[in-house]
């Protein structure tokens, strides 16, 4: 490896790789594209088009026993996020494996305890962390301007029209709660830092896998916090984080486009601007820096955890209403 650039190999073509992943290894500047992976012929012809300087491998096995990859990224379906993390850190590798790390904290667990032994690191791609928006947020919950937490409402919903899409699949982990409701209940633990202690959802499933959920949960500290999520009606992303002084609304909340969030308070109301960001290709940057540095990249495994700690209270949820 040059004392630079961290060379990356990605674990399956999938679209978020084709179309976000690797655009953004090549925007990183201590990142490099080395080598793909893909169990289908056809993919890796398209492959040879679009990277022409990457090896190409047919079997996973093989993008892992790589000696020119220092790092793998994962995003394969949610069901095989344990299995192959797993195997990438045995194979000394660093892992960046997509949302969510495992299907509950069980598995998230386990990753972590091999990523200790291995001491190579492993992190979850929540992209959206990276962006000037959620710098923004931070800075405004820091201060205090809100008074203490009562009531926060996110909601991250789209409506689903691709044929055939492992979304769909709940033997891949499928669903909306995995693909998009783990958003705001990461944004949750991001503003509250707890799991809470009670949750009640409910849902509307097609074909086995959850097309519209809403999860409503209650904190120690009293506080009440919703989410919503969902593949079949029209799209919503917007948050609302209310205290005893003041309300934040965040239009766009994962999004890296340009805009602003509204401050609400008995001064009045106040936009404040947000600079547009690049949360993939800052994402792979501090990824590769924390590898090249021997850092903690920014978001922790304890943190995964935790929020995977909350997808489990909402499914178990749902589990005892039958």
């Amino acid at each position: 490896m040059q004392s630079n650039t961290v060379r990356w190999g990605v674990l399956g073509y999938a679209r978020i790789a084709r179309l976000n992943a690797i655009p953004a290894m090549q925007r990183a500047g201590n990142a490099e594209l080395a080598a793909i992976a893909s169990r289908d012929p056809a993919k890796l012809a398209e492959c040879a088009g679009q990277f022409p300087l990457a090896r190409l491998h047919l079997k996973y096995e093989d993008l892992l026993a790589d000696p020119d990859v220092d790092a793998i990224y994962v995003p394969l379906p949610n069901s095989l996020h344990k299995e192959w993390s797993i195997a990438a850190l045995r194979a000394g590798k660093h892992v960046l494996c997509e949302k969510p790390l495992g299907m509950n904290a069980a598995e998230a667990r386990e990753m972590a305890a091999v990523s200790r032994d291995t001491g190579k690191l492993l992190m979850e791609a929540f992209m959206y962390r990276y962006t000037d928006r959620m710098q923004r947020v931070r800075e405004v919950i820091d201060s205090d301007v809100l008074g203490p937490l009562r009531h926060i409402n996110a909601s991250f919903r789209f409506f689903l029209d691709r044929p055939n899409t492992i979304k769909a699949k709940p033997e891949l982990g499928g669903g909306a709660l995995y693909d998009v409701g783990c958003y705001p209940v990461n944004l949750l633990g991001l503003l509250t830092g707890e799991v809470p202690v009670r949750c009640e959802a409910v849902t509307e499933m097609e074909l086995g896998v959850d097309v519209n959920l809403s999860a409503l949960m209650q904190y120690d500290s009293g506080l009440i916090a919703n989410i919503h999520c969902g593949f079949n009606a029209h799209g919503r992303m917007h948050a609302e984080v209310i205290g005893t002084l003041g309300v934040l609304e965040i239009a766009d909340t994962f999004l890296d486009a340009a805009g602003d969030i509204k401050l609400h308070t008995k001064e009045g109301t106040r936009s404040i601007a947000v600079a547009e960001s690049d949360r993939y290709g800052a994402e792979f940057r501090d990824f590769s820096a924390a590898i090249l540095e021997g850092r903690e990249p920014l978001l922790s495994l304890d943190e995964t955890i935790r929020n995977l700690e909350v997808l489990d209270m909402i499914r178990a949820s749902l589990n005892r209403k039958g």
